[in-house]
């Protein structure tokens, strides 16, 4: 099993932890979505590259945390992608064409996750096919609307 899978769950919190309060100022949210972004974006890169052909045969407790981390990812993403659209919203950046990207996202993953299965090639393809969109998403339409969210939150 690989370090950095079994690191990986656990890290993106649902919330912040009690009494702390999510940061009001884009200057602080920013920030911490770009964080959640790469967090995502390696654990991606981490299961694709578990996920090769020529890779070694999987023994059950590495089948199992594989498994866990893709469920992960998928919660992960989706937390993400919300808290991202309420930030967004708060700032008035949000269009609807990205909000909808954002839900299209969100089925897609976890439908492709469930028609995988346990297949290790169906896995990969469902991977590859989140990375297609998540990282032209980040380079695109997040960066578009997080620059538009920093000249609204400019005084």
């Amino acid at each position: 099993m690989s370090l950095f899978v079994s690191r990986m769950v656990g890290t993106l919190p649902a919330s912040p932890p009690r009494g702390v309060l999510w940061p009001r100022e884009w200057s602080t949210q920013r920030p911490l979505l770009e964080r959640q972004h790469d967090r995502l974006e390696a654990l991606l890169v981490e299961l694709i590259s578990l996920h090769q052909p020529n890779g070694s045969p999987w023994d059950s407790p590495t089948t199992i945390a594989t498994d866990q981390a893709c469920r992960r990812l998928i919660w992960s993403l989706r937390l993400h992608l919300r808290l991202e659209e309420r930030w967004l919203c708060q700032w008035g950046c949000l269009c609807p064409a990205h909000r909808v990207s954002h839900g299209e996202a969100g089925a897609a993953a976890l439908r492709g996750f469930i028609q995988s299965g346990g297949d290790r090639q169906q896995r990969l393809r469902w991977l590859l096919a989140l990375r297609d969109w998540f990282v032209p998403h980040r380079d695109g339409a997040d960066r578009r609307a997080y620059h538009l969210a920093t000249i609204a939150s400019q005084p």
